[in-house]
C-alpha cells in the first residue's frame, strides 16, 4: 500500500461521505492517459471540471454517475481521469476511467449518462514542498498600535513570484496589470481553504507590491507595515539586511480571478539601503 493511500476503512467512510452526496468533485485529464496514443492531441483542449453536488449521483456499489453536468463533460468519455474532492477538509483524489451508461431502449432519445467507477485505491493529495527562494526573504510585520490589525499580530513571511523577477526596471502599475490579467493554474491543494503568504513580484527604492488571492491578502489600504529584506551576498557576511516602513496607498483588484495587489510606498528607510537597492536595480535589471 502506498503510503498516501487510504485504508479500507477509511475508504469506507470516504464511500460513505459520497453516497450521501455531500461532495463537490472536480474531474481533470490525468497526464497518463493511456488511452491516448503517443503524438495523438487531443482535438480541443480538456479543462478541469468542477461538479457540484446536484450534478452527480453516488451509488452505494461506488459508482458515480453523472447528471446535469455541462456539456464539456463529454470531452472525458473513454479518457482516465483524476478525480479530486474533499473530505473533512482534507484533499482526496483517485485515477478513473470515464464510461457511458447505455441508454434505455424504451427511452433511447435520452442523453447520454457518464458513470465513474470508484477503485480500490483512494489518495491523499500530498503536501507541496516549499520552494527555493534563492536566498531571498521577505518579512512584513504588523504596527501594534494598528487596531485593524490587533485581530493578526502574526508575522509574514512573504513568497516571490517566478514569473516575476525582482529589481527589473518598470512600471509597478504595469506589473499589477499583469500579475492580475495572467492565467494562473492552481494546483491541488492538500488541506481545504489553506491561507496563502502573499508574493512579492515588484520592489525598488520606492515602492513594493504584494500580489495575493483575495481572502489571503492581509496588507489594507492606509495602514503602514515594517518590512525585513534579506539579500544573500558573498563574504564574511552571508546577508545584507534592508529594513524599511510602507504605507499602502493603491490596492487594484481583478473581480474575474478574485485577486488583488497591494501597493505600498515606503515611508521610512536609511539612505544606504535607498543606495543599496537603487544598485540592485542597476545591476540586476539591465
Amino acid at each position: 500500500m502506498a503510503k498516501n493511500e487510504l485504508t479500507g476503512v477509511e475508504r469506507q467512510l470516504v464511500l460513505d461521505y459520497l453516497v450521501d452526496g455531500n461532495a463537490p468533485l472536480t474531474i481533470s485529464l490525468e497526464k497518463e492517459d493511456s488511452s491516448v496514443s503517443l503524438g495523438q492531441e487531443p482535438v480541443q483542449p480538456v479543462f478541469p471540471l468542477a461538479l457540484k453536488a446536484e450534478q452527480i449521483q453516488v451509488l452505494e456499489q461506488g459508482i458515480i454517475l453523472l447528471k446535469n453536468a455541462p456539456e464539456s463533460d463529454s470531452l472525458f468519455l473513454g479518457r482516465v481521469v483524476r478525480v479530486q474532492f474533499y473530505f473533512n477538509k482534507l484533499a482526496l483524489y483517485f485515477i478513473t476511467k470515464v464510461q457511458a451508461v447505455p441508454a434505455k431502449k424504451s427511452k433511447p432519445e435520452e442523453p447520454v449518462t457518464l458513470a465513474l467507477v470508484i477503485p480500490a485505491s483512494i489518495f491523499k493529495v500530498e503536501d507541496k514542498k516549499n520552494q527555493e527562494k534563492s536566498g531571498f526573504s521577505v518579512t512584513v510585520y504588523y504596527e501594534a498600535s494598528s487596531k485593524k490589525n490587533e485581530k493578526r499580530q502574526t508575522d509574514i513571511v512573504c513568497d516571490f513570484d517566478e514569473r516575476f523577477p525582482l529589481f527589473v526596471h518598470s512600471d509597478y502599475k504595469e506589473i499589477a496589470k499583469r500579475y492580475l490579467s495572467e492565467k494562473e493554474i492552481s494546483e491541488a491543494e492538500s488541506i481545504e481553504g489553506r491561507i496563502h503568504s502573499p508574493k512579492v513580484v515588484y520592489i525598488d527604492s520606492a515602492r513594493i507590491l504584494f500580489g495575493a488571492r483575495k481572502i489571503d491578502m492581509p496588507f489594507a489600504a492606509d495602514y503602514e507595515y515594517a518590512v525585513l529584506f534579506r539579500f544573500p551576498i558573498s563574504g564574511p557576511v552571508k546577508e545584507r539586511k534592508v529594513y524599511f516602513t510602507c504605507v499602502v496607498d493603491e490596492v487594484f483588484e481583478n473581480y474575474d480571478c478574485n485577486r488583488l495587489c497591494a501597493c505600498a510606498k515606503i515611508s521610512s528607510i536609511r539612505e544606504e539601503d535607498v543606495r543599496f537597492l537603487s544598485d540592485k536595480m542597476s545591476h540586476d535589471g539591465k
